[in-house]
């Protein structure tokens, strides 16, 4: 098993062709039948089912898949370490964030980069709710998200760094200067639209008090596959978001998107935090952390 077998693999579960895969990579499609045909072999499962004009992922294909991304990036974090050892350099940090996520986050990488300049900074994005996932599985070493989209994994240290609000997402086109008194109105004539991967429990408490205030008694709600996917509806008219407003401020230069923003009586701040692996914490990571730590202190600092 390689890095192109499973870059095919995934490209002809993308496009569910092997004739227009095989265009895609400047191959034969019968080099690519052969590739796949081994790799199912090596796995000792059948991955497609294959017809005459198309093909669909198996049920092992789709499990196969569901991870294939994180097995890629994988084997490109072992080839970039090697190359990096083999150029000289004193070594690689990797973070990922869904974004800059607050100015503690900004500040870090700058003050990490002028105390250590020969190391290789690769900083990455990645959806806020698989971060935590990558983080245990060695893909990055440091990663940035939100409290309430952090799986409970026993190895993964916790940093609370800063605090995020929320805010209702809408077309402009629709509502072009929207204001919490129009939230009614917006909650009566569209969808609710979430990533279907994330559902925190303060959530349903949000719901329920934009029921109360909108005097609905259900919000209709539809489920997309990222949050960019979320955005990108929103900007089409299809439904209303609820989002950490840092997505406001990130998003800022796609058009038709106006924002709301929530107050306490309808959802509360959630909580930035910075994850890494205790057991992967190499000096590099350690520097980091500290740098990170040292800057948001005051928000770190213990209540008496």
């Amino acid at each position: 098993m390689n890095l192109e077998t499973l870059q095919y693999f995934q490209h002809i579960a993308k496009y569910k062709n092997i004739t227009k895969a095989a265009r895609h990579f400047y191959i034969s499609q019968s080099t690519l039948s052969r590739q796949i045909m081994a790799l199912e072999s090596e796995l000792g499962a059948q991955l497609f089912i294959r017809n005459n004009k198309n093909v669909e992922l198996t049920e092992a294909g789709k499990v196969f898949m569901k991870d294939c991304d994180l097995f890629i990036k994988h084997m490109q974090v072992i080839t970039e370490n090697v190359q990096a050892a083999a150029q000289g350099n004193f070594g690689i940090l990797r973070i990922t964030s869904p974004g800059e996520l607050c100015k503690t986050f900004y500040d870090s990488l700058i003050a990490f980069q002028k105390k250590y300049p020969s190391v290789q900074l690769v900083v990455e994005a990645y959806d806020f709710n698989e971060i935590s996932t990558t983080i245990q599985h060695g893909v990055y070493n440091v990663g940035f998200t939100f409290d309430f989209a952090t799986a409970d994994y026993e190895e993964i240290e916790s940093v609370p760094i800063g605090t995020d609000d929320f805010s209702l997402a809408v077309s402009s086109k629709l509502f072009p200067n929207p204001s919490i008194n129009l939230i009614p109105e917006i909650v009566k004539s569209l969808p609710l639209i979430l990533p279907h991967y994330t559902e925190p429990l303060f959530l349903k408490r949000t719901i329920h008090e934009l029921q109360h205030y909108s005097g609905v008694r259900k919000i209709h709600t539809n489920y997309v596959n990222t949050t960019d996917s979320v955005m990108l509806d929103v900007s089409l008219g299809l439904g209303f978001s609820i989002i950490p407003t840092y997505v406001s401020k990130s998003k800022s230069g796609m058009e038709n998107i106006s924002y709301i923003k929530l107050d306490d009586a309808f959802v509360n701040n959630c909580t930035i935090v910075m994850l890494y692996k205790k057991s992967m914490s190499s000096e590099l990571v350690n520097c980091f952390v500290d740098i990170v730590k040292e800057l948001s202190k005051d928000f770190c600092k213990p209540e008496i």
